[in-house]
């Protein structure tokens, strides 16, 4: 036992680095987890909604891939909708969550070069990876119980609720112990990430296909077991023991992979590069460019898949809303709206959201380069702070574009296809590319927390959770309108349900200009602070 010599001192001091980074997790996604579930009980007061929702989804194969297989659908109740609306969500949420807090307290600690220190001390081989288990796997833990006591309070069965948090708990726990374990194999935290995300991924991808299709695939998907769980449809709990079986042998091969590699290298090493950089790629805009482009590819592909969703079943608007008032209420909240149009506002809404998170991740790159101490170098050439920043910047910008734009082709295209009408790409995609200047400006704001201290940029994120939160629940929590002001979203118009007005977006634009040139002013009078 001397490989966990120093465990608990490690787990005092990971959770106390991380007293505000896990309840900012656990908070937020327990916010949209439960503000999602009450928002069901209006929507669908009666059994008669409740049959018309599992009647138009049980002839959709896009919402199946999206949403799951629709366990219950033969005794439709409230529960059920719970399960099929948000525990796909819910799954991939606590998975990225504890992705990222895993990674971050064992590759990224390694990378900086602070474990290499803990463990001069009387520190064992294993302890830092099992601290970090046990403060994740809690607070994967405290999202599902506090989701679970959530649902009950909303007045849904209790057996149900206990049985959803047990399989979120469990396809949490599982993403901790194969971070751990990935951590071993890669050769870098970036690397870790990669191939964790691209882990989530294809277990999303493969209970897809499984639901679809109907087979046994899904059983090969973390996120299948979870649903297994059959929450208020004949609950089975079998599936949560074989979350804990695998999240168990994945901390197991984790402490096994870390004998088998030297300190700071991984299983599997690290490709080199070439001798010499492209051409292109020898300006500090071309070394952002290089950094960040297959980031850009990724978003660009996930966001046209999601608008490929929205367009599938935009022609089945009108069907959804015909007997459900309240749901019209919250497509259409313009009066006299198309509700297909008020859908397709909608929808790019929620894409824009999400391009806001790139955003934000992009224009904070810098901050990430200054804390590694990779800037210094580079502004030791004949390289000012103003252009390596405004390279980040423009490459945030770019790929902002680029994805809100993909969002808007993909959602285009998937509607061209049902509706027979090819316009509808053009149409969508310009509909889409009016929320840039909104995102544009989170994106600023990041850069000018960044500018007058790196200490303040987790401010950014914390301003982005208030955005998500005003445009999801603002309807539905009766927000005063001063608050709705908030969101940069809010002040752009929603096309296509209604007019188009320039100047708002010039505004905006305006807005996220300011912004950004007080961000790099602050940045040129203060020291760079490494670490």
């Amino acid at each position: 036992m001397r490989s966990l010599t120093g465990t608990v001192p490690l787990i005092r001091l990971m959770a106390r680095r991380d007293r505000v980074r896990v309840p900012v997790w656990v908070l937020a996604l327990a916010g949209v987890i439960l503000g999602s579930a009450a928002s069901l009980v209006p929507l669908y007061p009666d059994q008669a909604a409740i049959v018309q929702y599992v009647t138009l989804f049980d002839d959709n194969p896009a919402l199946v891939a999206f949403a799951g297989p629709g366990h219950g659908f033969d005794d439709p109740n409230l529960g059920v909708i719970l399960v099929n609306e948000t525990q796909l969500l819910a799954c991939v949420g606590i998975a990225l969550m504890a992705i990222f807090l895993v990674n971050r307290h064992t590759r990224a600690e390694e990378d900086a070069e602070r474990t290499e220190l803990l463990r001069s001390g009387v520190v064992g081989r294993h302890a830092p990876t099992a601290a970090a288990v046990a403060v994740v796997g809690a607070a994967v833990i405290l999202l599902s119980t506090l989701c679970g006591a959530g649902f009950v309070a909303l007045g849904y069965g209790a057996t149900g609720a206990v049985s959803f948090a047990a399989g979120l708990a469990g396809c949490g726990l599982t993403f901790v112990g194969l971070t751990a374990a990935l951590a071993q194999l890669a050769g870098s935290s970036r690397a870790t990430l990669g191939l964790a995300t691209g882990v989530l991924g294809v277990a999303f991808a493969v209970r897809a296909v499984g639901d679809i299709t109907g087979s046994r695939v899904r059983w090969l998907s973390p996120i299948g077991w979870a649903q297994g769980v059959r929450a208020y449809a004949d609950e089975r709990w079998w599936p949560v023991a074989l979350c804990l079986v695998a999240a168990g042998l994945a901390v197991a091969a984790a402490f096994w992979l870390a004998t088998r590699r030297n300190f700071g290298s991984g299983i599997v090493p690290q490709r080199p590069g070439a001798a010499r950089a492209a051409r292109w790629a020898r300006s500090p805009l071309g070394l952002v460019i290089h950094l960040q482009r297959a980031t850009i590819v990724a978003w660009m592909t996930g966001l046209a898949l999601l608008g490929a969703l929205y367009g599938s079943i935009a022609q089945d608007v009108d069907q959804l809303i015909e007997d459900n008032g309240a749901l019209a209420d919250v497509i259409a909240q313009l009066e006299g709206a198309d509700p297909t149009d008020a859908f397709f506002a909608t929808a790019v809404s929620m894409q824009a959201l999400l391009a806001a998170g790139f955003a934000l991740s992009a224009a904070l790159r810098t901050r990430s380069e200054e804390a590694a101490g990779r800037v210094e170098p580079v502004l030791s050439g004949p390289v000012g702070r103003s252009r390596w920043a405004c390279s980040h910047l423009a490459v945030a910008a770019i790929g902002t574009i680029l994805i809100v734009a993909a969002g808007g082709v993909g959602l285009g295209a998937s509607y061209a296809i049902v509706s027979d009408d090819a316009g509808q790409v053009l149409r969508l995609t310009g509909v889409a590319l009016v929320t840039v200047p909104a995102v544009f400006v989170v994106a600023a704001t990041a850069v000018a927390l960044f500018g007058a201290s790196p200490r303040l940029t987790p401010v950014a994120w914390v301003g982005l959770g208030l955005v998500v939160c005003v445009e999801l629940f603002g309807e539905l929590l009766r927000l005063p309108e001063w608050s709705r002001t908030i969101s940069p979203l809010h002040h752009v118009p929603a096309l296509p349900a209604d007019g188009l007005d320039a100047l708002p977006l010039l505004m905006l634009t305006a807005v996220a200009g300011g912004l950004a040139a007080v961000g790099l002013a602050l940045f040129r009078l203060r020291d760079l602070q490494a670490g």
